[in-house]
């Protein structure tokens, strides 16, 4: 059930979502108000109640998001006016655990499924958004995001050390893959904006992989560690976790958060070399997600298990971050987005 809107936002204000993790202080997607200018944050609100929303895709008014009932799990699809969720398009239910993202494109609705292994396929109709192919790369396979080439779809399969490669001009046919050193574990990556690069974070060892993109051929330049010098793991480690990445819109500097150490990694991708310039605090614990506000000016993130949600001061020109601006409490928060 959603929230509805009581009054506009605030004047300077735009609104955030964040995903949770279903427990006793977070039920669902969150509402919470961000300034651009000052990094102010407010308290949030529950904007639609939901189990194990993990993750949010926002299309102009369309929010897409995991959804669990009555044990059967999968997607709901909602359309939203001003804020508000004016109408839920329906729930495609049809996996034991919900999917940990979701990504859209025209007429095509992906998401991944981390503990089923499986890519779904739908593609929206005047009356909701249908089923158009099931995806199987394994029980277990890890799958933990869907990256939008211009010619296909890509799957990083962490725990098969892999990225899949599906055609979309061949009704998503596999199409090769991009294989990593056991037990590195790509987790997420991001192309810049003419696809001629790709960057690649391994949950596992913790490393940056940077691809040259020539075409259908995707060409390793460079790997190294994103953990201070002194902290550097071995194969598949515990003690750290590395989650989310994301590209600013000048494709000058990366950001990677890192759980259990609990950090956040700063790297120069501008010279021939890429190079880590930075390490800070992430502000809390278990920095699943992060994203970048459309100035640039800030940085907020998710910190599931402890300190919420934190806006991080960031310097443009040099790409370092300064220090914490302002925080709300929020539970189990694991995907952010900015309307």
């Amino acid at each position: 059930m959603e929230k509805k809107r009581e009054k506009e936002t605030t004047a300077g204000f735009t609104d955030g979502y964040v995903g949770t993790y279903y427990s006793e202080e977070s039920r669902g997607i969150y509402r919470f108000s961000f300034h651009e200018e000052t990094g102010e944050l407010t308290a949030p609100e529950l904007f639609y109640e939901a189990r194990n929303s993990k993750w949010i895709s926002l299309n102009n008014d369309r929010m897409v998001i995991p959804d669990e009932k009555a044990g059967k799990a999968g997607t709901c699809f909602l359309e939203l006016n001003h804020g508000s969720v004016k109408k839920c398009d329906g729930e495609v239910l049809q996996e034991h655990q919900t999917p940990c993202y979701i990504e859209q494109e025209e007429d095509f609705i992906y998401t991944a499924n981390y503990h089923e292994g499986t890519v779904m396929i739908y593609q929206t109709t005047e009356e909701k958004p249908e089923v158009v192919k099931r995806i199987k790369n394994g029980e277990g396979a890890g799958c933990h995001q869907i990256l939008l080439h211009d010619s296909y779809i890509m799957v990083p399969c962490l725990t098969q050390d892999r990225i899949r490669l599906f055609d979309k001009e061949k009704g998503f046919a596999p199409a090769g893959e991009i294989s990593f050193p056991k037990g590195s574990g790509p987790r997420h990556g991001v192309f810049n904006q003419a696809h001629t690069r790709l960057y690649v974070v391994s949950e596992w060892s913790n490393e940056l992989f940077i691809f040259k993109v020539c075409g259908r051929e995707f060409l390793l330049e460079q790997t190294f560690s994103v953990l201070p010098q002194n902290e550097k793991t071995g194969e598949r480690p515990r003690a750290a976790a590395a989650a989310a990445i994301r590209l600013t819109k000048d494709e000058k500097f990366l950001y990677i958060s890192v759980r259990e150490r609990e950090l956040l990694a700063v790297i120069d991708v501008s010279h021939d070399k890429a190079t880590v310039i930075q390490h800070v605090s992430c502000g809390g614990k278990h920095p699943r997600d992060f994203i970048l506000s459309k100035n640039e000016k800030f940085l907020l993130v998710a910190n599931r298990l402890e300190g919420g949600i934190v806006c991080i001061e960031r310097d443009c020109d040099t790409g370092k971050l300064k220090g914490v601006r302002s925080r709300i409490e929020m539970p189990e928060g694991v995907s952010l987005v900015l309307a």
